[in-house]
């Protein structure tokens, strides 16, 4: 049993005692074995994360499809919870990397071609009609593979089995125009047979009359084969004529020609043959920009000498080049965190006719469903594409994404909201969270849709099966309205972002409730919304807020009420659920590692004698005491060294610097509000270490000196210009060799030693009480300001969440961080006076 397998059968087996389930270890290696058998994969197991997490991506668009997939694969119910619903982690790193691979070896496409297809599943385009082709994929493949693996059929590169998954593998991956209608529209139902899907097919190849891309065509003629499963043997042709008759390759072996009066080691790269000039006598490369020169091996941070010659090559491939090219849009979006920006929102005057004009469609017949199409964008936020692939549903047993009916004629939107980080087996105490979030339908929605549905009681919300169809008439509508009024241009885009860019401008509510309530990213990175855990009727009620806030806008401009409601403020569930964060700890919880960490602190005062293991053992209670307030109160995320220097405390304005992420630039460096507990017990952790420092200084000479410069930062730091501060911060923030004020001692043979306060380290000393995630502070500090209901800004603030544009310590911001950690520090103390968090007097200061 290789080391991987080991540890999943591990997994398993303590998930199964966790959770009572009465399944024995034998009973769960044999099904973890069937399920390896089944997938045929390899022996190290690489990638087994993408296996889960196509489950769970098909489950999102059909439940259906998702059922069949697992059953297919005999992938047992509790072994994909044990391995979705809590993380998987093992102490080798190369394990965890092995396991979460989302990328195959060489030899794996012809070895493990099935298991291929699945691990590149993360890059499949997962709609409803193509997670039903999947499925049935899938049940077809095991019918058939007897075939497949016939060497008789077999071609001389690859079997057909290797032709029918790579084939697949790369018509779910490719984004063409061609493949997109195919995966939309095909198959008709989920239960259509292998021999219909290929009837289908095959139509849509004989109605399409050209093919921009012959290679295309040929993907959807091998699906044909594959679903018919009429395999013939290989046609072998020996190729005729002379190698003239051959077109030439434009590009051989490049030529180097010496540059006339340049240094004798600089060459100019040609071409080995001449291109073949098109029927317009034009170059290739005339009709593109000239070709791109890439420096290799510069250090671009120092002055580069006039005469220096520089290493460049010249990438003559496309594909080379625009992999060399540099994306500046995709970087900042990476480096900062981009949300919707725009100006185009829609004013309360272009809203007023908008609505009116939606309500005047509905009742037209002809356009009710454009008129169900342009409602569902604005008040989902949903694009046309998202929206053609929702469904009406009325079995909670096989729910998708789309409307649920219950039996009592209610409408409620249904969408999933998954974390990749999931808490461990171990922990305890964490809110329990469910993936599936239920949302009220407004009334009037609700009847429209039922009324465009006509005897269909299930199926897609939109009749038209062609999305560019929908689109061109949404944009027509959208353009006749806005060419008969004065209003401004109303587009599909304005409608699409509405929310987004009414919330950018107003902050009535923090755009997080739109997100896990409607699956949209209204941030680009996920860490705005992977730290926030919400209570489900609390998000309700703010949703609510937001379209009465938007009725409102509309009723002051128009002067009367609206006529109908866009929101309805009611809950599926009455009992109190969460959703969001799996690493947000319980008030009970809180409560809990607080009293732990205080009775450590008060059994182990040192004796009147002070013995140098005492002093060790209160150390150590005392400063985990204190680094776990610190990261509860201030949103630290769970580094090494956390504040590395008590210089970037400032008590008297109740505010701190953090680092906690950054870069060279410091881009990421913020200002926090400080609770007044914190405060205190920062000040008194100070004392503490001053009183520490003469009591070990015949002892330890060497770690009293550094705790001088600890406890004397302040005179130190303020001589400093900015590019000496600038210098010392860069060595000193998060290091883990640079001595920090927290710092726990161990027991090394005779001697003793220090080491800074590690993540891991902080979690250990409380494990034999409670087990809690080292970030689990920074998860419960954001769902709780979220709770206490204060302005997004205030809360962006204090977690360093900005938006590109929100930089708070540039020179050109208008906030004012003693107004802001004004505004924050009440509901900072309220919150840690609801758990218990209270300043402790060291008893050595």
């Amino acid at each position: 049993m290789t080391k991987l397998k080991q540890h999943l059968h591990e997994h398993i087996c303590r998930y199964c005692d966790h959770m009572m389930l009465g399944i024995g270890k034998d009973e769960v290696l044999e099904d973890l074995e069937e399920l390896i058998e089944r997938v045929f994969a390899p022996e190290s197991l690489g990638g087994f994360k993408q296996l889960i997490d196509l489950v769970v991506r098909v489950r999102m668009h059909s439940f259906h499809s998702a059922e069949s997939i697992m059953k297919d694969l005999h992938l047992a119910p509790y072994i994909f919870d044990a391995l979705h619903n809590y993380s998987f982690e093992a102490d080798d790193k190369s394990i965890n990397s092995e396991y979460h691979r989302n990328s195959y070896k060489n030899g794996w496409c012809s070895e493990y071609p099935f298991y291929v297809l699945l691990l590149k599943s993360h890059e499949y385009h997962f709609t409803i009609k193509s997670c039903e082709l999947l499925a049935a994929f899938i049940k077809h493949y095991y019918s058939v593979l007897d075939t497949l693996r016939d060497h008789d059929l077999a071609r001389a590169s690859s079997t057909r089995e290797e032709d029918a998954c790579a084939n697949f593998r790369l018509f779910m991956k490719t984004n063409v125009a061609e493949f997109n209608f195919v995966r939309e529209s095909i198959p008709k139902t989920a239960l259509d047979s292998p021999i219909s899907i290929a009837n289908q097919i095959d139509q849509y190849l004989i109605s399409k009359e050209t093919w921009p891309y012959l290679v295309h065509k040929n993907y959807l003629r091998m699906l044909c084969h594959f679903f018919y499963n009429d395999w013939e043997q290989p046609k072998h042709f020996t190729r005729r004529g002379s190698p003239s008759d051959r077109v030439p390759k434009r590009y051989k072996d490049p030529i180097a020609i010496p540059i006339v009066g340049a240094h004798d080691d600089t060459f100019a790269l040609i071409p080995g043959k001449p291109s073949l000039p098109n029927s317009d006598g034009l170059d290739d490369d005339d009709q593109y920009a000239a070709q791109t020169f890439v420096v290799n091996n510069r250090d671009v941070n120092t002055q580069r000498d006039k005469t220096e010659l520089l290493d460049t090559a010249i990438p003559f491939n496309k594909h080379v080049q625009s992999r060399t090219a540099i994306d500046v849009t995709a970087s900042v979006r990476r480096s900062h965190n981009m949300g919707l920006q725009n100006t185009q929102l829609l004013m309360p005057e272009e809203l007023n006719l908008l609505i009116n004009k939606l309500i005047k469609l509905a009742n037209q017949p002809v356009n009710l469903e454009t008129a169900i199409v342009m409602w569902l964008m604005m008040l989902l936020s949903k694009s046309i594409e998202d929206i053609h692939n929702l469904v009406v549903f009325t079995d909670l047993r096989a729910k998708q994404q789309g409307l649920y009916i219950d039996e009592f004629g209610q409408g409620w939107w249904l969408f999933y909201v998954s974390h990749s980080a999931k808490s461990k087996l171990d922990n305890v105490g964490l809110r329990p969270v469910k993936e599936d979030v239920f949302t009220a339908c407004p009334d009037f929605l609700l009847k429209l849709i039922v009324k465009n549905m006509g005897a269909r009681a299930n199926g897609p919300i939109i009749n038209e099966e062609n999305t560019q169809v929908i689109i061109d008439n949404v944009a027509k509508k959208l353009k006749k309205i806005s060419d008969r009024h004065s209003s401004g241009r109303l587009s599909v885009r304005r409608l699409v972002n509405f929310t987004s860019y009414y919330l950018n401008s107003t902050d009535v509510i923090d755009p997080i409730y739109i997100d896990y309530s409607y699956a949209v990213n209204m941030y680009t990175t996920r860490v705005a919304r992977s730290y926030a855990n919400l209570r489900d009727h609390a998000r309700s009620q703010q949703l609510d807020k937001l379209w009465k806030s938007v009725e409102q806008d509309i009723e002051l401009y128009s002067g009367k009420p609206l006529s109908i409601s866009l929101f309805d403020l009611r809950h599926l569930s009455q009992c109190e659920q969460f959703i969001g964060s799996s690493f947000t700890p319980t008030k009970t919880v809180v409560s809990t590692l607080i009293n732990s960490l205080t009775q450590r602190v008060l059994s182990s005062k040192p004796s009147f004698q002070h013995r140098l293991i005492d002093i060790i053992e209160y150390h150590n209670a005392f400063t985990a005491y204190t680094a776990w307030m610190l990261l509860f109160g201030t949103g630290y995320r769970a580094a090494w060294n956390p504040l590395p220097t008590f210089a970037l405390f400032l008590p008297s304005l109740n505010l701190m610097g953090i680092s906690d992420k950054d870069d060279s630039d410091f881009s990421h460096s913020r200002i926090v509000a400080v609770p007044t507990a914190l405060a205190t017990q920062l000040k008194e952790y100070k004392r503490h270490l001053g009183c520490l420092r003469s009591l070990l200084r015949v002892l330890m000479p060497k770690l009293c000196s550094r705790i001088d410069r600890i406890v004397d930062v302040d005179q130190h730091v303020l001589s400093f210009n900015y590019s000496q501060a600038s210098q010392w911060y860069k060595v000193i923030r998060n290091s883990r060799k640079e001595q920090g004020p927290f710092f726990f001692f161990h027991q090394q043979g005779t001697s003793v030693v220090t080491q800074n306060l590690s993540p891991s380290a902080l979690v250990n000393y409380c494990r034999d009480a409670i087990l809690l995630p080292s970030n689990a502070g920074r998860h419960w500090l954001k769902s709780h300001l979220l709770e206490k209901n204060i302005t997004p800004e205030l809360i962006n603030f204090q977690m360093g969440h900005w938006q590109a544009g929100e930089v708070p310590l540039g020179h050109y911001s208008a906030l004012s961080h003693v107004e802001a950690i004004n505004d924050i520090v009440p509901v900072l103390d309220e919150l840690f006076e609801e758990v218990g968090w209270l300043p402790l007097k060291s008893v050595i200061s």
